[in-house]
């Protein structure tokens, strides 16, 4: 029983260093996941949704309201 622990246990740890070799080793950092600071994603054009939606609101001008008694967008 304790053989196949020590088994288990040996190719977790492997597993685990040959995951993590170009950050262990080559001292590369790990790749970026936010779209906002992602260089690859910002030439695409893709950004943020939060930002999006924050420049969205901006560039509104007014809201748009809804009639209760129609459900229809009116339009200041």
């Amino acid at each position: 029983m304790m053989a196949y622990l020590i088994i288990v246990l040996a190719i977790v740890v492997i597993s685990f260093v040959f995951l993590g070799f170009n950050i262990f080793f080559r001292r590369k950092s790990f790749p970026e996941t936010e779209i906002g600071r992602n260089k690859e994603m910002r030439k695409l054009g893709l950004s943020c949704p939060k930002c999006d939606e924050i420049r969205d609101y901006r560039n509104r001008k007014t809201i748009p309201r809804i009639n209760p008694s129609t459900l229809r967008i009116i339009k200041p």
